[in-house]
């Protein structure tokens, strides 16, 4: 299961951040911990890094664009929402994220110069994020359920399938007030939605009980829950879980490298190697049997010549065929040599294939070989003869069989196919 390192930079110290590592789910793999950015880039070796930047700072909003392709997009996005920027679009970079069911798209917007300060902050402490995202998108989106989660210096407030909403903490009284005067929706039996409200209070002293008293009687279901230890964990779970829209786009986006996809396919990488190197080893196998049965042949080969040709150390075969014949017809010598060589070599083959037989006796005359041979049983023997008629150009005759021990003597007559018939 692939980690993911979360560094959460805040709008204080930038030289200051917090992080902490998450696995595939959320869970946490290591404990939070808070100290200077540079902090944190021991623990990225082998783990993809998010970093989160505060909500107050980056725009999240959706945007009608219907444009699909993604270099057109781009063009189209800074257009699209310009007449809700007070800024020039042109200091402002934007990044796209899902497109919902309404076919409007989700925006991001952040000041160019802070993205850039924030990648040279992150380079300097030798960090090189695969993403960066507005802390906002960690806040879990909860059917039917409001979310406010609220620390030290902002909060932020996300209506079920909605974006979220930040402001300063001074401004929480604000916000829940836009909050309760905005109309509700009316659910299929026109009746009003119900408000059911979540706190996560992660602030440092607790935020006091009379604000969510007097909210109580103005929803229909209210839960405050503390975070003594801060929001980081909670927000890295959103992230990992449910991730919203990479600022790295563009300009900006994160040009892919070997070193950052390695981890996540090094398994696979490990399954294709030894899938390799059994294949090699089968080959080698496969090489070295190919290399002891053609061994073993030219030992029944060499056995058959030393029968043919006695007194021949290492005859070339073809060369002493040819001497033999020189005195008769050369052509037809020629001929009856490679005749005996063709059926020396079916010989030889069939013997081969048929396990602990050995060549006793060879004889060859005007196209005729007669063998002596001592094999394991009767079927052996006759196996002998099926595999050197099966070309159908030699004909075989087994001539007898006698049992000597616990093997068969046996001879077999061999003459061409076409010789067998005219007889």
């Amino acid at each position: 299961m692939s980690e993911t390192l979360v560094i959460r930079l805040g709008t204080g110290n930038a030289e200051l951040a917090e992080w902490v590592v998450v696995d595939d789910t959320g869970a946490c793999a290591l404990a939070p911990a808070a100290g200077p950015v540079a902090g944190a880039a021991a623990l990225s070796a082998g783990r993809r890094t998010v970093c989160l930047l505060p909500a107050t700072r980056v725009l999240r909003t959706r945007a009608d664009v219907p444009v699909r392709n993604q270099s057109r997009l781009a063009l189209a996005l800074p257009f699209a929402l310009e007449d809700l920027l007070a800024e020039d679009i042109d200091e402002l970079h934007f990044a796209s994220g899902t497109r919902h069911a309404d076919g409007r798209l989700s925006v991001g917007v952040i000041r160019r110069t802070h993205l850039d300060e924030t990648l040279e902050l992150l380079a300097r402490a030798g960090l090189a994020p695969q993403a960066i995202y507005a802390d906002s998108d960690g806040v879990a989106d909860l059917a039917g359920t409001t979310t406010v989660l609220l620390e030290d210096t902002q909060v932020i407030l996300r209506d079920p399938g909605g974006d979220a909403v930040a402001a300063e903490t001074d401004g929480l009284g604000a916000l829940l007030e836009l909050w309760l005067a905005q109309t509700r929706p009316a659910a299929e039996d026109s009746a009003t939605t119900p408000r059911h409200l979540q706190v996560y209070d992660a602030t440092t002293e607790g935020s006091p009980n009379t604000l969510w008293e007097e909210l109580q009687e103005k929803v229909q279901s209210l839960e405050v829950r503390r975070l003594p230890d801060g929001a980081l964990a909670r927000l890295a779970a959103g992230i990992a879980v449910s991730p919203g829209v990479n600022l790295l786009q563009g300009t900006y986006a994160k040009r892919s490298s070997f070193a950052n996809y390695w981890p996540r396919w090094r398994l696979a990488a490990a399954l294709v190697a030894a899938a390799g190197l059994t294949m090699l080893l089968n080959a080698g196998l496969e090489t070295w049997r190919l290399r002891r049965e053609s061994a073993a042949l030219d030992i029944e080969l060499g056995q058959a010549i030393a029968h043919t040709f006695p007194g021949s150390a290492v005859p070339e075969v073809r060369a002493l065929v040819d001497q033999r014949l020189q005195a008769g017809d050369t052509e037809q010598g020629l001929v009856l040599g490679r005749q005996f060589l063709d059926t020396l070599r079916t010989v030889a083959g069939a013997v081969s294939r048929t396990g602990s037989t050995r060549i006793e006796t060879l004889n060859y005359r005007t196209g005729v070989m007669e063998l002596t041979l001592r094999v394991p049983n009767a079927d052996s023997l006759d196996s002998i003869r099926k595999l050197v008629t099966e070309s159908g150009k030699l004909s075989a005759e087994i001539q007898s069989s006698n049992a000597e021990g616990e093997q068969i003597q046996g001879r077999i007559r061999i003459t061409s196919a076409a010789r067998a018939g005219g007889a």
